[in-house]
């Protein structure tokens, strides 16, 4: 069967300082503002209504991921698979009113994910200002601390794909409809959260000016330039105002082949195999290794 759920959505996330972190995504990533108010704003890279979405709130967290389904049959679906495997389903109702149908599911680790039909296309494609513009937000890689159960049990509700895997499941990237080789990732960690998200860029070129934007505020990339072996795509990374890991990537592999079985790789020890982590050579940082947000707190926790 083909997935229920055809890309990334949206990101949503918990940030202390509100107006620091909307000046930051558009200082540096150059994203557009479309609206702020009642503790939440909302910001995009191209036409559709919102990407990413900031809530102010006393700590830095993840609240939600968004994933778009193509029509409302299939967010029904994972409604019906999500109460089959006892999940909560937290909501029916769509979070923004950019989007017709959604549902939302609390998974067993903690995640919350909304499954939505697709966001409204009515912001401007072309837009002024400072920063680098990334053509639109495109995955997110999460931490669980069962990350096989974790991806299993999205796979089983969303109908993603597993693309590729660790010998361990200490990594494993899944892929939607429309074929990237990962839409969500799981890294095994001592907790449920994110470990960083991403958004797509144009070419090589946007690398260096995403280098010399973080110059000129006296910051500093955390990983990268390089090239994953699982994905196959560039990649750089540094980190928000808000405290999140933000990667910036291009040229992922598309798996268009619905018998495509999953690789299983062998990361090396510490990550130290070079031709699945980056076949240029540069090994992570431990920054970029130990870094974990959480998921926001149950209600009342």
């Amino acid at each position: 069967m083909d997935p229920l759920v055809h890309r990334l959505g949206f990101v949503a996330l918990n940030v202390k300082n509100l107006d620091a972190a909307i000046a930051d995504a558009r200082d540096v990533m150059g994203l557009s503002l479309v609206g702020q108010g009642n503790g939440r704003a909302l910001l995009t890279s191209n036409d559709r209504h919102a990407e990413l979405i900031f809530y102010q709130a006393e700590a830095s967290e993840l609240h939600t991921i968004g994933l778009e389904a193509l029509t409302p049959a299939h967010v029904g679906e994972v409604a019906r698979r999500a109460r089959a495997e006892g999940l909560e389903v937290v909501s029916e109702t769509p979070s923004l009113p950019a989007m017709e149908h959604g549902v939302t599911i609390r998974f067993s680790e903690n995640h919350l994910v909304e499954v939505h039909t697709p966001m409204l296309r009515d912001r401007p494609s072309r837009y002024s200002g400072p920063g680098i513009h990334p053509r639109y937000i495109d995955h997110a890689n999460l931490t669980a601390r069962d990350p096989a159960s974790a991806s299993e049990e999205m796979m089983r509700v969303l109908g993603l794909k597993l693309s590729e895997r660790t010998a361990g499941w200490e990594l494993s990237w899944m892929r939607a409809g429309d074929g990237r080789h990962h839409t969500l990732a799981f890294v095994k960690s001592d907790a449920a959260g994110i470990h960083h998200y991403s958004w797509e860029f144009a070419d090589f070129n946007d690398f260096k000016r995403l280098g010399d934007v973080l110059d000129t505020f006296d910051r500093k990339l955390v990983w990268g330039p390089g090239r994953h072996g699982a994905g196959d795509n560039l990649f750089v990374y540094y980190v928000d105002a808000a405290g999140f890991l933000v990667e910036c990537t291009a040229e992922m592999e598309r798996i268009a082949d619905p018998e495509f079985q999953a690789r299983v790789v062998d990361p090396g020890e510490n990550l130290s195999n070079y031709k699945v982590v980056n076949r240029w050579g540069q090994l992570p940082s431990q920054e970029w290794i130990g870094h974990f947000i959480p998921c926001m707190g149950r209600p009342g926790h």
